[in-house]
């Protein structure tokens, strides 16, 4: 039997498209692990999985995979929480969430790879969130016509505790190390 050694061109490829298909099915997960409260956008864990992907991924691949997300849901895969999927998930009231993490990843990402130093890492994370927390609740504001102070305490405040232990250093270490062995 003869053994054929396969082009490494296409190993490469090969690699780099499970990678970030495992990129994207984390983020699936993430959107699974969910907490609702009646009223409000519900809590999941999409925003630390934005963060695995804008520490292992460059800024392009960021924003491709989030992209590749939303564009799974919008056809109606089952990818957003609870198990949903649909245009009417990016369209509603929790869509600006949804709509904002191309450009919060693309931030966060271009932060971390630009700036080789956890505390300006740290920084990327939180102008990425503090993206998705302006467009998620513009976009909310836009729709459903509430006061900016109402907007905020249903949009913004339940995620402030829950949005800074996940970018605590102290608890994503390993991301660093992900990042690094992928260089």
């Amino acid at each position: 039997m003869t053994h054929i050694k396969g082009n490494p061109n296409i190993k490469n490829k090969t690699n780099c498209i499970v990678e970030r298909a495992m990129a994207i099915a984390l983020l699936v997960i993430g959107a699974q692990i969910v907490i609702s409260f009646p009223g409000m956008v519900p809590i999941s864990l999409q925003t630390l999985a934005i963060y695995v992907i804008a520490m292992t991924f460059n800024k392009n691949q960021a924003l491709m995979m989030t992209l590749v997300y939303l564009f799974m849901g919008a056809i109606g895969l089952p990818v957003f929480a609870n198990f949903t999927g649909g245009i009417d998930h990016l369209i509603g009231p929790n869509g600006g969430f949804l709509l904002a993490f191309p450009i919060m990843a693309y931030v966060s990402s271009w932060f971390v790879h630009n700036y080789d130093h956890k505390l300006r890492n740290l920084v990327g994370m939180i102008v990425g969130t503090d993206i998705s927390y302006s467009v998620g609740c513009g976009y909310f504001m836009y729709l459903t016509k509430p006061s900016f102070n109402n907007s905020f305490l249903v949009c913004v405040l339940p995620f402030l505790v829950g949005d800074a232990l996940t970018r605590r250093e102290q608890e994503i270490p390993h991301l660093y190390r992900w990042r690094d062995e992928l260089r």
